[in-house]
C-alpha cells in the first residue's frame, strides 16, 4: 500500500482539492486518528476473515483486461454491489451471502456511510466481506467532464475525499486498492491520465464481464430472470474462469435481493470460489 498522503493510520483531514459535489451534507474531518472499527484489518478493506480469498485490485484488473492470465487449475467469483451499504437492503443481502457461505465487495459511495450503523458494517467485516470505493460524488458531469488531464483532476480528487471519509468512520487504517468508476470505466474514453493518478495512490479500477442487469433500462422482470441474466452475461464472455458480477445495493434493487440466493447456488453449484477485492 502507498505510503505518504495516501498512507494509512494518519489523521483523517480533507484532502487538498476542493470537496467534490454531493448530495450529502459536508464532510467534517475529525482532524485525529480515528480508532479501527471493530472487525477492519489495518491496511485494508476488509477483516482477517478474508484473507484466505482476498485478491489485489491490480491483480482482478489485470484477469478482467487479459482473459488469458487468469488461473488455469480454478474457478473464482467476485460477487459485487455498487452503491451500498443502504439501511434497506445491504442486511438482508448480508443475511443471503451468509446462508451460502459466499462473500462478497461493496463498492461503497463514500458518504452514505454516515447513516449506516456500525454494527452492519462491522458484520459485514467480521463475515469476511470487503468494503471498497465507488466514488465520492458519483457525479458524472464533474468526473468525465473535460480533458484527460481534467478527469484526471477530478477523479484522483474524488478518490482522495472518498478515502478520507471511509477512514473517518471505518478508521484510519482502512485502505482499498478497488475503485469502481460510476458506470463503469469502460464506458469513459481519454481515461489514461486518471489511471495513471490513481495508480500513484495505489489504487486500481474495476470493471465486470457480468451483471444481474439490475441497472439495465430493460432489467429483468423475475426473480428467475435475474439468474438467467447472469448465466447469459458469463456465456457471453466466453465461460471465463474470473467472474466479477455487477449488482446493485440501493434502494429499488428488491428484486436482487430475492434473486441471490439462487445466482449464489447456481455459483457454487458451477465449482466457483468466492473471492474479495481488496
Amino acid at each position: 500500500m502507498p505510503s505518504g498522503t495516501y498512507g494509512v493510520g494518519a489523521a483523517v483531514t480533507k484532502p487538498n482539492c476542493p470537496e467534490p459535489p454531493s448530495n450529502y451534507s459536508p464532510f467534517q474531518a475529525p482532524g485525529t486518528v480515528v480508532k479501527d472499527i471493530d472487525g477492519l484489518e489495518p491496511g485494508t478493506n476488509h477483516g482477517t476473515a478474508a484473507d484466505k480469498y482476498a485478491y489485489p485490485a491490480s491483480v482482478v484488473n489485470q484477469w478482467l483486461q487479459k482473459p488469458s492470465t487468469q488461473p488455469k487449475n480454478k474457478k473464482i467469483v467476485f460477487v459485487t454491489f455498487d452503491d451500498g451499504p443502504t439501511t434497506k437492503f445491504t442486511g438482508e443481502q448480508l443475511d443471503n451471502l451468509e446462508k451460502a457461505g459466499a462473500r462478497a465487495t461493496f463498492f461503497m459511495i463514500a458518504p452514505q456511510i454516515r447513516d449506516v450503523n456500525k454494527n452492519m458494517l462491522t458484520r459485514s467485516l467480521k463475515m469476511g466481506n470487503a468494503l471498497a470505493i465507488h466514488s465520492y460524488s458519483h457525479d458524472y458531469k464533474y468526473l468525465y467532464h473535460g480533458s484527460a488531464a481534467d478527469k484526471a483532476k477530478h477523479i484522483s480528487c474524488d478518490w482522495d475525499w472518498a478515502i478520507a471519509q471511509n477512514r473517518a468512520v471505518l478508521g484510519s487504517d482502512y485502505f482499498s486498492s478497488a475503485f469502481r468508476h460510476p458506470g463503469g470505466h469502460m464506458s469513459w474514453s481519454n481515461l489514461s491520465q486518471s489511471d495513471a493518478a490513481l495508480a500513484k495512490r495505489g489504487v486500481s479500477w474495476i470493471d465486470w464481464n457480468a451483471m444481474s442487469g439490475d441497472a439495465d433500462v430493460q432489467r429483468p422482470t423475475t426473480v428467475p430472470g435475474y439468474l438467467e441474466m447472469v448465466k447469459k452475461s458469463i456465456k457471453e464472455s466466453d465461460n471465463p474462469n474470473v467472474v466479477v458480477i455487477l449488482n446493485h445495493d440501493t434502494f429499488g434493487k428488491q428484486m436482487t435481493a430475492e434473486a441471490m440466493p439462487s445466482i449464489l447456488s447456481w455459483l457454487k453449484s458451477q465449482g466457483y470460489e468466492f473471492g474479495v477485492i481488496s
